[in-house]
């Protein structure tokens, strides 16, 4: 039986953040027997997930682990979390794990609990280890057919879409944030007569998919595979051909190769591949428009025209014109390898040349699992190669070029793993900071161990020294409220220069989604504001008035409310402090430009009155007084103050504030007024022993005692009749914890206190 979010602990060497060493990576897990096939996906904050499957139990079991911006492991540490002990078979097919809008980590795998023929279940989980669509996840298919390598793609909207193959059709699913279905009915599947194959998606930004599969022409093993794509919306309609848009109609797809598309963020997809059409190997790509119309060459544009050398398993990202692609080369014997990379203008050009750039020349230590990122304007690329003299060890490397297609980096190749061991197929993600993230199985200890490593976007090793552009406002905050029609916004920006003559860029200001202007300074912005609700925006420009990517941005809600509030306290007067000898008493205030009332109105009136103690009160006012509770034989500060229904003062702040003293009188004993009264204590604060004096006029009946500092009883120090003149008692405090205590000496109805305070 499957065991809900189970966590292992493991004992490691070396568990901290991202290491600087390439020799020295970072251990994720260690568990006793082989970690295999691991998926990555980052996280706005620049963290990110990691799974894979775990064999320590005798089953391929996926787990799951957290990793902040630093490197460092958030759960159980350090080998995560297990999401899945279901039953696998004695082999593995791909599956497939993403991030979405709000960072969950959604993962899509099959196994084999209903059965040997491995059915899709899919689950989400929050940053919390919380199961938001079920600790079991959710069947997406059960049924007899054989269902690999499901695909993810994440939606703007927070919906998620899921493809896979059964068999030899293709299903798409689409699931809201709380695991709801979004078609009716729930599965889309598309067929053919000879089969379809090898789906992949891509989230497109009005919240369609793009989905590329094969469509074969014959039954036969040698049979021809062409490229479709087809363009499915919210509601589950196709919005391309009926029938899939055709990219790809000739020979020269192979089983083993993997097709792939990527949005062209209007609406369109890039699609990008390799075949075998002229019986050598090429790599092509055409371009999809949003109304479904191939723009490129028939079959596609061909990457790279070198003479005398194959190309193989693209990876392509998409540039501000079109995209870069970085893939594998070889001599045509396959002999030697290396990594060549192109970049295909929107137009269907070759922009670097004919022949493309040479990331790693050809060379006996061939290179392979080629991933492209974006590394903020710069192109980054992630591989494997043999290490030299063998074909089994591999080192991990990366290469940056630069919208020109010149390397960026001093040297030009960065090694992130210098270890030559054994290792299974790593993966990588790039997080919004421009770092690449990539991780992978390896056996330098003997078992495959599941390892980890960053590259910066400047080619360093750990922690991040190449901080993204940050741009914060710091007044007013977020749903302030002033009362002037033009504020000035003040803020503060990191990691970017803004100056008229040496910067790197402008600040646009963006006032209720008005047209935008520029400042170039980090002086206040004055914005001119219209009554309600206004939102303003401040953004970092580079040189060229564009956005930078990520974007760096900062948003408030000010509440413009050009009213002018006032609140007067009428009674009792502000001049002195009155004494008083009844309790509570009556607060009357004047109220303007402010409707108090339980609802319909502004707000309240909110009371506090700070004594000896602090006494606090929101009594909802609607009338122009205010009973007030007083503390005997104090300084009672009254602050009367208007607040919004929230509760929440206004800005800038609206109230008043008097001061009464507060004499507990007795009517029947006109002789000890409060006057008559002298009481002393020292030392003051003390040390276990305090002396306590007073004065009385005449003989009485007194009570000498301690209270707490919330007017509990604490020890009676005298009781009874004591003769007229001065009198001296001790208290001995040992037993009584540090503290403020008060003395009180009252006789009939008359008492005066005194604030003492212990300290041991």
């Amino acid at each position: 039986m499957r065991l809900a979010l189970l966590t292992l602990y493991c004992t490691l060497s070396a568990l901290a953040q991202w290491p600087t060493d390439p020799a020295q990576n970072l251990l994720i897990c260690n568990h006793a027997g082989e970690e295999a096939v691991p998926k990555i996906a980052a996280t706005s904050d620049g963290g990110c997930y990691i799974t894979w499957w775990d064999h320590t139990s005798g089953n391929y079991d996926v787990y799951l682990q957290l990793l902040d911006a630093d490197g460092v492991p958030q759960w159980a540490n350090p080998c995560g979390m297990l999401v899945s002990n279901y039953p696998q078979a004695t082999w593995l097919t791909d599956w497939d794990m993403a991030v979405d809008a709000e960072d969950n980590c959604i993962i899509a795998v099959n196994d084999t609990r209903a059965g040997d023929d491995r059915d899709i279940t899919v689950y989400k989980f929050n940053h919390l280890q919380q199961a938001l669509w079920g600790v079991e996840g959710m069947v997406l298919s059960d049924n007899d057919g054989f269902e690999p390598d499901p695909r993810i793609a994440p939606l703007p909207n927070g919906d998620v879409a899921f493809a896979w193959q059964d068999d030899n059709v293709i299903h798409v699913r689409r699931l809201n944030a709380a695991g709801q279905d979004v078609f009716t009915p729930p599965t889309i599947t598309l067929t053919s007569l000879n089969g379809l194959s090898i789906p992949r998606l891509c989230a497109t930004d009005d919240n369609a998919v793009v989905l590329s599969y094969l469509v074969h022409q014959g039954t036969q093993f040698s049979s021809p595979r062409w490229i479709y794509l087809q363009k499915i919306s919210e509601a589950g309609t196709f919005l391309w051909n009926p029938n899939g848009l055709p990219v790809m109609t000739t020979n020269g797809i192979g089983i083993q190769m993997r097709p792939d598309v990527i949005h062209d963020g209007a609406g369109g997809a890039y699609s990008f591949w390799y075949d075998t059409r002229n019986n050598v190997h090429h790599v092509y790509a055409q371009h999809v428009n949003s109304g479904g119309i191939a723009e490129w060459t028939a079959n596609g544009v061909q990457a790279d025209l070198t003479a005398n050398e194959l190309q193989m398993s693209p990876s392509a990202v998409l540039a501000d014109s079109g995209i870069v692609l970085f893939y594998q080369t070889a001599n045509s014997n396959q002999s030697q390898g290396g990594v060549d990379a192109q970049y295909i203008a929107s137009s269907g050009d070759l922009l670097w040349n004919l022949n493309g750039v040479t990331i790693v020349p050809l060379s006996t230590s061939p290179c392979f699992n080629v991933r492209a990122h974006v590394q903020g304007n710069d192109f980054g690329v992630f591989y494997s190669q043999y290490a030299p003299g063998s074909g089994i060890n591999t080192l991990l490397r990366a290469s940056q070029l630069n919208a020109a297609g010149v390397s960026t980096w001093a040297p030009p190749i960065t090694d992130l793993c210098t270890v030559s061991s054994e290792k299974g197929r790593p993966y990588t993600s790039v997080n919004p900071q421009g770092q690449i993230l990539a991780c992978w199985p390896d056996a330098r200890g003997g078992n495959m161990d599941m390892y980890m490593q960053n590259v910066n976007a400047d080619g360093m090793l750990g922690p991040n020294t190449v901080l993204p552009p940050e741009i914060v406002i710091t007044f007013p905050a977020d749903n302030d409220i002033v009362r002037n029609e033009i504020v000035n916004v003040e803020f503060e920006v990191l990691n970017y220069i803004i100056d008229p003559d040496f910067g790197d860029g402008y600040i646009s200001v963006m006032v209720n989604d008005q047209d935008p202007w520029t400042e170039n300074s980090l002086d206040p912005i004055p914005v001119t504001l219209t009554p309600g609700e206004n939102l303003v925006t401040l953004e970092i420009l580079d040189l060229d008035f564009q956005q930078l990517e990520p974007r760096a941005l900062d948003s408030v809600h000010i509440q413009y409310d050009p009213r002018n509030p006032s609140l007067v306290i009428t009674y009792p007067p502000h001049a002195d402090t009155l004494e008083v000898y009844d309790a509570p008493i009556t607060v009357r205030f004047d109220v303007t430009d402010f409707v108090v009332a339980d609802s319909g109105g502004d707000g309240f009136v909110h009371l506090e009155v700070r004594a000896d103690f602090v006494f606090e009160t929101s009594n909802h006012v609607s009338t122009d007084s205010i009973e007030v509770p007083l503390w005997a034989f104090s300084n009672n500060e009254i602050v009367l103050s208007l607040v919004d229904y929230n509760g929440d003062p206004l800005v800038p702040p609206v109230a008043d504030t008097v001061y009464v003293i507060y004499w507990d009188v007795s009517a029947d004993d006109p002789v000890l007024l409060p006057s008559s009264f002298v009481l002393s204590a020292y030392p003051n604060p003390f040390n276990s022993t305090v002396t306590l004096s007073y004065d009385v006029p005449r003989p009485a009946t007194l009570a000498l005692e301690i209270l707490d500092v919330t007017g509990r009883h604490v020890v009676t120090v005298l009781e009874g009749a004591v003769a007229a003149g001065n009198h001296v008692v001790q208290w001995q405090a040992d037993d009584f914890p540090s503290g403020t205590y008060f003395v009180k000496l009252s006789s009939g109805g008359f008492s005066q206190t005194q604030k003492i305070i212990l300290l041991k």
